[in-house]
């Protein structure tokens, strides 16, 4: 999972707001909804979903309200709650979340994943970095509302450590530095 440094809200959706004053999520256009998207993946997310970590196109992603809209409705035009989102499978990420909301989930946008997180290299799992208490609980927490285990997504992350890995055990520094794909992981395993 990334961390996500929102930047400033982008000027077209001031104006948005200030002449369109959505107060319905139906209010916000494809357009703007496109824009957004487009903004937030080039500016601040680096084409990653911020929840499984895969390369995404606008095309393949929705906007996710990280706390949901339906249950904080004040949120609905607040920048600082978006995230741009996979819609590759519907088993993870905002797919899965819905409107699912937990105390310990973690936000993204306030606080560092990586954290939280270490991986199961011979599994692809993603666990939690810590043995009990608060942290232990959001990862866990997190973990299972955005299904970051799920069975598929598991697979890709063993498929690309066995591509950066020599059988030996030691980086293939070549091949990390070229595949740019699940950008913890990689963090992860330059730092074993």
């Amino acid at each position: 999972m990334l961390k996500v440094n929102k930047k400033e809200e982008p000027d077209f959706f001031l104006i948005f707001k200030r002449y369109s004053n959505p107060k319905d999520w139906d209010d916000y256009t494809t357009n703007i909804k496109r824009r957004l998207k487009k903004y937030m993946l080039k500016n601040e997310q680096y084409s990653f979903c911020p929840y499984c970590e895969r390369k995404i196109k606008v095309e393949r992603s929705q906007i996710e309200h990280i706390k949901p809209k339906d249950k904080f409705p004040e949120l609905l035009n607040e920048y600082s709650n978006y995230l741009t989102g996979c819609l590759e499978y519907h088993r993870t990420c905002g797919s899965s979340k819905g409107n699912k909301w937990d105390k310990n989930f973690i936000n993204p946008v306030r606080k560092n994943p990586e954290e939280y997180f270490i991986y199961e290299l011979s599994t692809g799992r993603i666990i939690p970095n810590c043995e009990d208490g608060r942290k232990k609980a959001e990862a866990e927490k997190t973990i299972e509302i955005l299904n970051l285990n799920e069975r598929r997504l598991c697979e890709q992350r063993k498929r690309y450590i066995s591509k950066v890995m020599r059988r030996n055990g030691t980086i293939d520094y070549k091949i990390i530095n070229y595949i740019d794909e699940f950008p913890t992981l990689k963090r992860y395993l330059l730092k074993i």
